[in-house]
């Protein structure tokens, strides 16, 4: 059995932009490691695109979906931003430091890339908070026993 998989966590869309690109992806290895300063980590499989772009990036953007968002999961983390603009027909805005922000999200982090850890086929990127928005108080879409859960 894999005990793993009862390890639940909010489901997220990570953003990121380098030079003209933007890009995000679906993410559920997500956690808070430090109040002070205020840190988070998400951890991205090594032969992602997004995983690319990280690398080079100075910033990332955590959109924490809604209970009512499972279409974007499963949008953002269905094709790879190397051959597809996962942003055609998605309302989205900018930050101040361009890292896309989607529409209708419970919340927004947005994270200055403080340290990146090797970790088996992923990488685990530490981000410091720099800006954050609570935009309503929906319950978020969870990820768990291997898959999108709803009805929370």
């Amino acid at each position: 059995m894999d005990v793993v998989k009862k390890i639940y966590n909010s489901t997220v869309v990570v953003t990121m932009r380098l030079n003209d690109k933007i890009n995000g992806i679906s993410v559920a290895w997500i956690t808070r490691v430090s109040i002070n300063p205020k840190l988070i980590v998400i951890s991205i499989g090594k032969e992602r695109f997004s995983y690319l772009l990280l690398k080079s990036s100075s910033f990332f953007g955590v959109n924490i979906l809604s209970k009512f968002q499972k279409d974007l999961a499963i949008h953002f983390g269905s094709v790879s931003g190397r051959d597809y603009d996962k942003f055609e027909g998605i309302d989205y805005e900018l930050s101040k430091n361009g890292i896309p922000i989607l529409k209708g999200i419970v919340g927004y982090i947005e994270c200055e890339i403080v340290r990146i850890y090797d970790a088996g086929d992923h990488s685990i990127f530490v981000g410091k908070i720099i800006d954050e928005k609570l935009y309503n108080n929906v319950e978020p879409l969870l990820y768990g026993e291997h898959k999108i859960l709803e009805g929370f």
